[in-house]
């Protein structure tokens, strides 16, 4: 009796752990963004799934709810598509850079291979800071949850068997 009773439960974990596995295979995998803060510039890359994207962007839900501002047609062409997110992306993304506005001039598209972040966005701004105390981003709710991270790169020129000493 006991070992069946063990048995019971050593089937149920197993068929429990074979199920999980299935079901994460299937997940979306949310977005992720890359903030980095160079002397003058800020670029922000975004991995993410581009038909989730566009999945969010056709969504009447999404608009009435105002987490976008204009439906995107079904029937665009692959540019008029690029340049429909683009505008989009732009308008929901907003920068401030020591409490001040900083407006992207530069957004570019990359795919890639990988199945869960298929689509790279790059965005592109400058600032005229000499020092930088405070960074403020918010990104489009049509990206879905966003993973992010903040770098702030430090460039040290070493001379041949020289040693760099960083402080953070």
């Amino acid at each position: 009796m006991y070992f069946l009773k063990k048995l019971k439960w050593l089937m149920l974990a197993c068929i429990l752990t074979s199920m999980s596995t299935q079901v994460s295979a299937h997940v979306l995998k949310n977005t992720t963004a890359q903030v980095i803060l160079r002397d003058g510039q800020v670029e922000v890359k975004v991995l993410t799934n581009a038909e989730h994207l566009i999945s969010a962007l056709q969504s009447e839900q999404a608009w009435l709810m105002g987490d976008i501002d204009k439906l995107m047609p079904t029937n665009l062409s692959a540019e008029q598509q690029e340049e429909f997110v683009k505008n989009a992306l732009k308008q929901k993304t907003s920068l401030r850079v020591n409490q001040q506005v900083i407006v992207f001039e530069r957004i570019a598209f990359t795919t890639s291979n990988n199945e869960a972040h298929d689509l790279e966005i790059v965005f592109q701004a400058k600032h005229t800071f000499t020092t930088v105390d405070e960074l403020a981003i918010s990104l489009p709710k049509s990206l879905g949850a966003v993973h992010a991270s903040f770098v702030k790169p430090q460039y040290k020129l070493l001379g041949a068997g020289d040693t760099a000493k960083i402080k953070f």
